[in-house]
């Protein structure tokens, strides 16, 4: 690259690609499009108001029944912003260092990813937290939940037991169980386990043995099939889940109806004009979103005493 005063616009090219090489490939591999109902938004913030059930239909006699439906919790996202700046110095394009200036732009590049997946994350990290209350003022897993605002009846979706197939066979049992605010079932069906990496072992044995009857229960002589292995549930884990010990049963349609990720500004890359572009150049990063769930009923969470 010939140097002049015009070398950091010369070099912002080849920056840009080296950070969206970079963040592509992190992209892939991110749990958020995975877990999160992922839009956009053009507004300062976003609200979203569950709705409750319906009775059953009656019977017809020549009058058709209008159902009021009740309002349910309403949870605000507001956004937030982020953003991070490095700087590239000339005595780097001076001596043909360009290996440490595209090491030092892909490095900014998984810092920014690295920061959306821990929020992301933050939502499970903090599911059993008091301090982290969802729009019915309690933590996302909890054995108080409000059926609706005017129903002061309590729904649990929190246990305290061990990784095993026959505690997730009854986590499973009572997610089926979840009714909505007037006792009606919602035909959850859970077919996700979320874990932490110590628990990876332990989810694979979970989910795949117990195959019968070609194959043998661990630990047993007896044969025995599968029910979660029936029912198509699967298990992910996540390097960013910090308890070793919780695990989460989630349903999958449920999970990207009632949890959101709201992109106001994707992460984006520009120089930053007020660098000193003969000794150094800059470039910032910037993206606000916010994040969080509407209503409890896609997870049961565990941690065990």
């Amino acid at each position: 690259m010939a140097i002049s005063e015009n070398w950091a616009y010369a070099l912002d090219p080849g920056i840009r690609m080296w950070f969206e090489t970079q963040r592509t490939a992190l992209a892939a591999t991110s749990m958020i499009p995975l877990l999160f109902n992922r839009t956009t938004s053009t507004k300062h913030v976003e609200y979203d108001v569950g709705i409750g059930g319906m009775n059953d239909f009656p019977v017809y006699n020549g009058t058709i029944n209008y159902d009021d439906v009740d309002q349910m919790f309403r949870k605000t996202y507001t956004h937030v912003e982020y953003v991070k700046g490095f700087k590239v110095e000339r005595r780097l394009v001076d001596d043909d260092q360009y290996n440490i200036i595209e090491n030092r732009t892909k490095g900014f590049a998984i810092a920014a990813v690295r920061t959306q997946e821990k929020a992301a994350a933050s939502v499970f990290n903090n599911a059993m937290n008091v301090l982290y209350p969802g729009a019915d003022a309690v933590a996302l897993c909890s054995a108080t939940h409000d059926y609706s605002p005017v129903n002061g009846s309590h729904v649990s979706n929190l246990g305290a037991t061990a990784l095993s197939y026959d505690n997730v066979v009854t986590a499973r049992a009572a997610m089926r169980a979840f009714v909505d605010d007037r006792g009606e079932l919602i035909s959850v069906n859970p077919r996700m386990l979320l874990v932490p990496p110590e628990l990876e072992a332990t989810a694979n044995e979970v989910i795949n043995t117990y195959r019968g009857p070609n194959s043998q229960q661990p630990g047993t002589a007896n044969y025995e099939a599968n029910l979660l292995q029936d029912r198509g549930m699967s298990y992910v884990m996540w390097d960013y889940l910090t308890d070793s010990n919780r695990w989460f049963l989630l349903d999958m349609d449920l999970t990207k109806l009632y949890l959101n990720w709201f992109d106001r500004v994707a992460l984006e890359l520009a120089i930053d004009p007020t660098g000193g572009f003969d000794l150094e150049a800059r470039w910032r990063g910037y993206m606000r979103y916010s994040y969080g769930w509407s209503d409890f009923r896609w997870i049961y969470g565990s941690e065990p005493s």
